[in-house]
Formats: structure tokens, sequence, C-alpha cells
């Protein structure tokens, strides 16, 4: 399934894209929707939808780096989106935990906002990443 590289890259691209845009609509949520009503939820909804989003373009590039043949992280589009990966994936834990938390609330709120913001930025360079190595930039 994985080894017709043309067909399945498409596939990775429109799931870690929508996933991007998801965390981007969560962002937008929390910033500049924050004083109507409701913003809270769509950020929360946005963020869970990124995270399946995320895991299913991870699922579809390591099956397309396993059908290659070749080792995983070899490309820096690789490494930044493992890095990347994983601090998304942290930042929601932190979320899910400042919402959860009764202690340090404020404190965990400020992690969790600057690694939101710094994943972000990583998603975006991760996506620069990708397309030059696709050969689109």
């Amino acid at each position: 399934m994985f080894a017709d590289y043309a067909r399945v890259w498409p596939v990775h691209a429109i799931l870690m894209g929508s996933a991007v845009l998801s965390l981007l609509m969560a962002a937008w949520a929390v910033t500049l929707g924050r004083h109507r009503k409701g913003s809270f939820r769509i950020h929360k909804i946005a963020a869970v939808t990124a995270f399946v989003l995320l895991a299913a373009g991870l699922v579809v590039a390591a099956g397309m780096v396993q059908a290659s043949g070749g080792p995983h992280l070899r490309v820096p589009h690789g490494i930044f989106g493992t890095v990347t990966i994983l601090l998304g994936f942290l930042t929601g834990a932190g979320g899910l935990i400042t919402t959860k938390a009764h202690a340090n609330r404020r404190q965990l709120r400020t992690v969790h906002l600057w690694a939101g913001r710094v994943a972000v930025l990583l998603f975006l360079l991760t996506i620069f990443a990708g397309l030059r190595q696709a050969g689109i930039l």
C-alpha cells in the first residue's frame, strides 16, 4: 500500500496540512476568539482533531519510509517532523493536564501556551522542509 510513493505522499501531505490548519484554528480560538462564547470548546475540538490527523499522517509517513527501505530520520523533513510531532503531542498532554490541575495551573498554562507557539512554528518549518524535499520549493 505504501510502496507507491506518488500516490501516498499526497495523502500524508493532506493529513498533515489539515492537522496544521486545525492547530491554527485551535490557536485562533484562544487568542482572537477568546472573548467569544464557546471559544475554549472550539480550541479543544480543534486540538483533538489535529491530534488524530497527526497520528494518521505519522502512520502514513512511517509506512512510506518503511516501504522505501530507507532508514527513518535520514532527511531534515523527517527529523523536524519527529521533533515537531513529539512537541505537539506534549503540548496536547500539557493542555489536558492544565485543565485537570488545581495546583500550579498558571505555570502549567504558560508552559502549554509557549509549547504551542513553538509547535506551530516547528510545524511550518517542517512543512517547508517537506515541500523542499518533494521538489515543490
